[in-house]
């Protein structure tokens, strides 16, 4: 019996895609929720804003082993270029549910790196994603699949 919340990553171009499993589950995500727009307020007072796009988000800590590293800078260098969207399986268990999403965080160009646990070898990599199709995520970490 493996554990839940392995997730699960298929990314690459079509026809090479690469296949990674991390190998411990994922801390609990949370759901944060950014708008593309602005706002303006007039000299009398009154709010005026307009939204161009509403995302939701899913941020969440990979746990891996260091030895894993290599795995997960090459994945994040694919990703980074946002070229094409990805497949995320939030259970590996669970080869039906999945989605096609983009990395949110860390963006190009930016710095990233582990932060190590205090179980030796295990390091942690904040990721956000962000949904193909523009839907909120619905999914419940605690509601485990296994």
């Amino acid at each position: 019996m493996s554990f839940p919340w392995l997730s699960r990553f298929v990314y690459g171009p079509t026809g090479s895609e690469t296949d990674w499993t991390t190998t411990l589950p994922v801390r609990p995500w949370t759901y944060p929720t950014e708008s593309v727009g602005g706002s303006r307020t007039s000299a009398s007072g009154t709010p005026a804003a307009y939204v161009v796009r509403q995302d939701y988000l899913l941020t969440f800590a990979l746990r891996l082993y260091e030895t894993e590293l290599p795995a997960l800078q090459t994945m994040v260098a694919w990703l980074q270029a946002g070229a094409e969207p990805f497949r995320w399986y939030p259970d590996a268990s669970e080869p039906l549910v999945y989605f096609t999403a983009y990395l949110e965080e860390p963006r190009a160009g930016e710095r990233w790196q582990e932060t190590r646990t205090e179980f030796g070898r295990v390091v942690e990599v904040i990721i956000t994603l962000r949904r193909v199709d523009g839907y909120a995520w619905g999914l419940d970490y605690f509601d485990c699949p296994a």
